[in-house]
């Protein structure tokens, strides 16, 4: 087994001038902990995760009002290629104290995202 995109980029993703709320809404809705950020060429530039919402939120008289993604999302993540086998995704996570993998192809674009959950949940 390897990882591979099991979603559409378009609707996994968020740009940098989105507004922040509209990432929280869409973490809400889908369910999920983080979504990467990509820039207008989809290549991820960043990713906007449940903590870092709630870190906003909480020390934030105004919440999340007026910010854009950008202000809000972790920068300098690390990602991983389709077909990097699970074991070594889970050590990256495990090294890093990762809980989201964004899979990228090799030129930057965001064609999925892997949880830890998604790792280690019975097939």
């Amino acid at each position: 087994m390897s990882l591979s995109a099991s979603a559409d980029p378009a609707q996994l993703c968020v740009t940098p001038e989105a507004p922040a709320a509209e990432a929280a809404r869409m973490i809400a809705a889908r369910r999920i902990g983080a979504i990467p950020v990509q820039d207008r060429a989809g290549r991820m530039v960043g990713l906007v995760s449940e903590h870092d919402i709630v870190r906003v939120v909480a020390t934030r008289a105004l919440g999340l009002r007026g910010l854009a993604v950008e202000e809000v999302m972790s920068r300098d993540v690390l990602g991983m290629q389709p077909g990097t086998p699970p074991e070594a995704a889970l050590e990256l996570m495990r090294q890093h104290d990762l809980r989201h993998l964004p899979l990228c192809c090799a030129d930057g674009r965001v064609i999925g995202l892997v949880s830890v959950e998604d790792l280690i949940r019975p097939s």
